[in-house]
C-alpha cells in the first residue's frame, strides 16, 4: 500500500485566484480555478500546458488562506481555498459561459 503525505503551507496566501491542481505522475495533470482550466500531459507542466477559459475575470481571495498538499504514489494534490467550493464556482462560470455562447 502506498504512503500518504500531507502538507500545509506556513504562510497564509491572499490575492491569488481559488486553485485546484491534480497530477497523475507521468500521464500529465490539470488545475482547476473558477475563471480557467489548465491541462497539461506528461509529468512537467511549463510551456505545455493548454488554457480553457470559463469567461470571466479572475478574482483574488480576499481572506488569506493556506495552501495544501497532498502526495499518494503518482498522484499530487494541490489546492488554495476549500477544493468543493472551488469546482462549484468553476461550474456556475462554465455554465454562465455557455449560457452566454447559445444567445
Amino acid at each position: 500500500m502506498s504512503r500518504i503525505e500531507r502538507r500545509q503551507s506556513g504562510a497564509r496566501v491572499r490575492g491569488r485566484e481559488r486553485e485546484l491542481e491534480i497530477q497523475l505522475g507521468s500521464l500529465g495533470g490539470f488545475e482547476l480555478r473558477p475563471t480557467r482550466l489548465f491541462i497539461w500531459p506528461g509529468s512537467e507542466r511549463t510551456g505545455r500546458e493548454r488554457v480553457v477559459s470559463l469567461g470571466s475575470a479572475p478574482r483574488s481571495l480576499m481572506i488569506p488562506r493556506r495552501e495544501k498538499e497532498l502526495e499518494a504514489g503518482l498522484v499530487r494534490v494541490r489546492s488554495l481555498g476549500n477544493p468543493l467550493m472551488t469546482i462549484a464556482l468553476a461550474g456556475v462560470h462554465a455554465v454562465k459561459a455557455a449560457t452566454r455562447e447559445r444567445r
